[in-house]
């Protein structure tokens, strides 16, 4: 399970960070770097998922896939992402079942796709996410 203290989720989403960029994950080494006060506080993981991203206002469907995937957030790949500032509902397809939260569209590369933070996640849902996670690290552990 994901652990509770600060310091062990601290160490966890360090560790999580450190393997993907070993990996040589796209999304996490950016050409172009963000700006701290656009940096993300916690770190993501790499999972390629199916994604379902509906704008909120119009109900607009967007069918992709997730790239990274972190406590407060993840990025999607999207040749037609939704433009900073959307609010979308968010759904995360796996074998192992569906995560579905709100979120908002915090920074969008017009061709590649959309970084998403959870802006409303339910209890129940936050603990399939904490699963999912906690899943990623020990498979990346063992590879590592």
């Amino acid at each position: 399970m994901w652990p509770k203290d600060k310091a062990a989720h601290r160490h966890l989403a360090d560790f999580c960070h450190e393997i993907a960029v070993r990996k040589s994950c796209s999304m996490i080494q950016r050409k172009k770097h963000l700006q701290p006060s656009k940096q993300r506080s916690v770190r993501r993981c790499p999972l390629v998922a199916t994604a379902e991203v509906t704008e909120l206002g119009s109900g607009t469907l967007l069918s992709a896939r997730t790239s990274e995937l972190g406590l407060g957030g993840c990025y999607v790949d999207a040749l037609n992402p939704f433009p900073t500032g959307t609010m979308v509902g968010l759904r995360i397809l796996r074998d192992q079942g569906v995560f579905e939260t709100n979120a908002k569209v915090v920074y969008c590369d017009p061709r590649f796709g959309m970084g998403l933070a959870f802006t409303e996640t339910t209890p129940d849902q936050r603990s399939i996410l904490e699963t999912w996670l906690a899943e990623i690290v020990s498979q990346l552990r063992t590879v590592s």
